[in-house]
């Protein structure tokens, strides 16, 4: 993932009107504390019209599903419920191997309440970005880190509690 082909899909997410809010190493690294990440981690608003405008978008930019299913299908409530039920599905990937490679994941459920968050995000400007990008705020990135567990999000706590 290089700058440009972030800068290019989120342009091309936000020029959509898709409602998102960036999660992740992202997030990380806009509240403050510098690390690598080689992914964009976002959480939608999973409506079906903010959903359907999302995938289409990153289709035409030529992301691809990750497993073999149609894109449009995660769209689809009850087809995403009987992956994240049966296939404990907890993001879809979709890979851009024309931008290097470049993998989005994004949560097959609203780990929060999207329109509470959404009213709440941290809208950050970041360098060589021309607007100003939806976060999660830091407090649910705290949470959201919590609740995965895994060392770098052990890690990415300490050094986010540090910062004002």
């Amino acid at each position: 993932m290089t700058l440009d082909h972030l800068n290019q899909t989120l342009t091309a997410l936000l020029e959509a009107r898709v409602r998102i809010l960036i999660a992740g190493g992202l997030a990380v690294l806009a509240h403050g504390h510098s690390r690598v990440t080689h992914d964009l981690d976002i959480v939608l608003a999973l409506d079906l019209n903010n959903s359907t405008r999302a995938i289409n978008t990153l289709t035409k930019l030529g992301f691809r599903p990750r497993i073999p299913v149609n894109a449009l299908d995660f769209c689809d409530p009850k087809k995403r419920a009987v992956w994240v039920d049966q296939k404990n599905l907890m993001v879809f990937s979709m890979l851009n191997e024309q931008m290097a490679g470049f993998v989005i994941d994004i949560f097959a459920t609203e780990p929060f309440d999207f329109e509470t968050e959404w009213a709440n995000a941290a809208r950050i400007s970041l360098p060589g970005f021309p607007k100003h990008l939806p976060f999660v705020s830091k407090s649910t990135l705290l949470e959201m880190k919590r609740q995965a567990g895994r060392p770098i999000d052990l890690d990415d706590i300490k050094h986010l509690q540090h910062i004002t």
